[in-house]
């Protein structure tokens, strides 16, 4: 039962219509008022969207679309509503033969994703122009139809209405020669160029615009009967004087020019000869002529910046490409390719954010960084919003995205998002806009394209943190006999303290002090084992990519008490001079991967694991770091055979190793260079003269 009060079907029909009605007028009205292309943009976006919300959140997509004499279609301009895009292709082109037969009635495209209605042409000219109003999915009723059709008539008789004044404008700059920038089209503002001899005798190189009726006047006269201005010096004269003239009037009297007639001459002097060339008045025979031309070259020209925007994202395109399979590290290719997107819808200023397993916020490129927490809701809105989307512009002045804009820099510039699902999650590109800046139906189009290519990268990333982790697994794996070791001498000692205290309490008059004495002793060695433990807990964590100011002296020694079972089985010593004031600049469970495969290889080294077994000394390891400018270069030296010349070339390879299969993969050195690029770090290994070195140089910590 409808409640009281509540409207019928029909009069929400009827509704429906007077919010159409009203939204075409509004249209109409603004389409008047524009008296400029750019204002006739304007207008023609606003009613789209007026009129997709009319249609309850219809859809739509309008098209300027230009057929040249050949037939062939061109979507010069268009804009869409939530996303909605019409490419070019075969089955626009065969949509537009169908649709030019049936003016102002909607015909699907071959796949039915759309349906749309052609605007009647306007005036006859030599490219024809319509206006295409587009509809996802099927055809509306007939009401919306004759109201959609009004609306792309509208459309289009405001873009032939800018275009005629387009070309008036153009021809109005041939007929006044003195402006300036119809000189610029050199097919408009010259009739005959000409080149002279240093004696003055002139001779066409070209003729234009069909003047041929005084073009053979000026073959074989000379320079000196041209006289500029009203009883002005000749022309030859002032050439050889100021060498050169720009759009001066002069008279001629050539056979073929009309003394009424005016003149204009522009010229130089160059190495000893002259050029340059004239400009004259238009008969209504040429000025037909000419109109023609200027139509011909506005509609040449929106073409030419059509194509100029096409070659620009295809060289965008080719460039992501050329990112993705380069040699460069994840974090370089993704604050490149982040870089190009927002350059293709013109953005300013444009960020990679994710929101971690953790709750808390981190923008991935361009740079690495933490987001505060309270901008957490913020990007969780983003993420609900682009669930079922592709693309989604916020305002300026949006609420919910007010807190993140500031963090990112965006101030008040709108933001445009676009997901980037992963495998794990989904990270966001979020790009400012200035001002009232929208990005046109192509450049968001561009957008989804290169989207496809900024998550490729991510998912290489990813990848590669995988393949790390992967790689620490196997280190810890290797590592578990000094685990067990490092954990059974507390449990032995804790074993013998607890039968001496169990021994201690059965005498008739026990110490007091030696029970606590024992009970201390046992729980310094618990401690020391849950040290063990939250040290291999700690090292098998996988990391999130964030940077932070490291004690290095800290780390240092927190690997080797990790990995001192294994240098004390092996017999090698080590040495270490690490200043205690050293920090540096990265992730502290990368960084304490990359020095436990180092020590693990040269370990290996001087067990002639993958290389010639070392004599009778001792292996001895010394560790230690130093300040350069901007970076800490810390140094593992060993005293083992060192790398062959063949090794030293190819050891950051992937998957190159001199170890037998059960001893390595050839990834431990790959992925601790990799670690340390992304790092903003590198990785150099050689030979010194007792064995072989590998440095490790990394941003050093700013000063507190």
């Amino acid at each position: 039962m409808r409640p009281m009060n509540a409207p019928s079907a029909n009069e929400m029909a009827v509704e429906r219509i007077h919010t159409l009605d009203r939204a075409v007028s509004d249209f109409a009205l603004g389409v008047a008022r524009a008296h400029e292309g750019e204002e006739l943009r304007r207008a023609l976006r606003l009613g789209l969207d007026d009129l997709s919300r009319a249609g309850g959140g219809l859809r739509l997509a309008l098209c300027e679309i230009n057929a040249a004499p050949d037939g062939m279609p061109l979507i010069a301009w268009q804009e869409g509503s939530e996303g909605l895009t019409i490419a070019e292709g075969e089955e626009f082109k065969n949509w537009f033969g169908k649709a030019r037969r049936s003016v102002g009635h909607f015909e699907p495209g071959r796949s039915r994703a759309w349906s749309g209605l052609l605007s009647a042409s306007g005036e006859p000219a030599a490219w024809e122009t319509y206006a295409g109003l587009f509809i996802q999915g099927d055809e509306p009723g007939e009401e919306h139809r004759r109201r959609f059709a009004l609306f792309a008539e509208l459309a289009a008789a405001g873009l032939a209405r800018i275009d005629r004044r387009k070309t008036e404008i153009l021809h109005r700059r041939r007929l006044q020669a003195m402006n300036e920038d119809a000189l610029a089209w050199i097919e408009l503002g010259a009739d005959v160029i000409w080149e002279a001899t240093a004696e003055g005798a002139m001779r066409c190189r070209r003729v234009l615009n069909r003047r041929d009726d005084f073009a053979s006047a000026v073959e074989g006269a000379n320079l000196a009967t041209l006289m500029a201005g009203e009883g002005g010096r000749n022309m030859l004269d002032l050439l050889r004087a100021e060498r050169s003239v720009r759009h001066l009037r002069v008279t001629f009297a050539g056979a073929g020019f009309q003394p009424d007639q005016q003149l204009y001459m522009s010229g130089l002097l160059k190495e000893g000869d002259f050029g340059g060339f004239f400009v004259g008045s238009l008969t209504a025979a040429h000025a037909r002529v000419s109109t023609g031309e200027a139509e011909m070259l506005a509609r040449m020209r929106a073409t030419r910046l059509r194509e100029e925007e096409l070659r620009i994202e295809a060289e965008a395109m080719l460039e992501g490409l050329r990112l993705l399979l380069a040699s460069s590290t994840s974090r370089e290719k993704l604050a490149r390719l982040t870089a190009l997107l927002a350059e293709g819808v013109k953005g300013d200023g444009a960020a990679i954010v994710e929101l971690g397993f953790d709750g808390l916020p981190r923008v991935l490129a361009p740079e690495p960084r933490m987001l505060s927490r309270s901008v957490a809701p913020a990007v969780e809105s983003i993420a609900k919003d682009l669930a079922d989307r592709s693309i989604r512009l916020y305002a300026g002045d949006d609420p919910q995205t007010g807190g993140l804009r500031q963090e990112l820099g965006f101030a008040d510039n709108r933001i445009l998002a676009l997901p980037l699902p992963l495998k794990s999650q989904t990270a966001y590109f979020l790009c400012g806009l200035r001002g009232s800046q929208r990005p046109s139906a192509t450049g968001l189009a561009f957008a989804e394209r290169f989207a496809l290519l900024l998550r490729q990268a991510l998912l290489l990333r990813e990848e590669q943190s995988q393949l790390a982790q992967t790689a620490k697994m196997a280190a810890l794996g290797q590592m578990s006999a000094s685990i067990a070791h490092e954990l059974k001498q507390p449990l032995n000692t804790i074993s013998l303290a607890a039968q001496n205290l169990e021994a201690l309490l059965a005498l008739p008059n026990f110490d007091p002090a030696a029970v606590d004495v024992k009970i201390a002793r046992m729980m310094a060695q618990v401690d020391r084992a849950s040290s063990v433990i939250d040290r291999m807990r700690r090292f098998g964590r996988k990391s999130i990519g964030e940077h932070a100011s490291v004690p290095l002296r800290e780390l240092v020694e927190g690997v080797l008490a990790m990995i001192r079972h294994v240098l004390d089985q092996a017999g090698i010593g080590v040495e270490m001079d690490v200043a205690p004031d050293l920090a540096v600049m990265a992730d502290g469970l990368q960084l304490e991967q990359v020095l436990t495969n180092l020590i693990q290889n040269a370990a290996d080294a001087m067990n002639g694991i993958g290389s010639a077994a070392r004599d009778k000394r001792g292996g001895a390891l010394r560790i230690h770091a130093f300040a350069a400018p901007d970076e800490i270069v810390l140094r593992v030296e060993d005293n083992g055979p060192g790398f062959p010349p063949a090794v030293l070339d190819r050891a950051l390879e992937p998957f190159f190793t001199t170890k037998p299969a059960e001893k390595g993969t050839g990834l431990g050195l790959a992925i601790c260079d990799a670690i340390l690029r992304e790092s903003g770090g590198r990785l150099t290994i050689g030979n010194h003269d007792g064995g072989g070195f590998v440095e490790l140089a990394v941003p050093a910590a700013p000063a507190i």
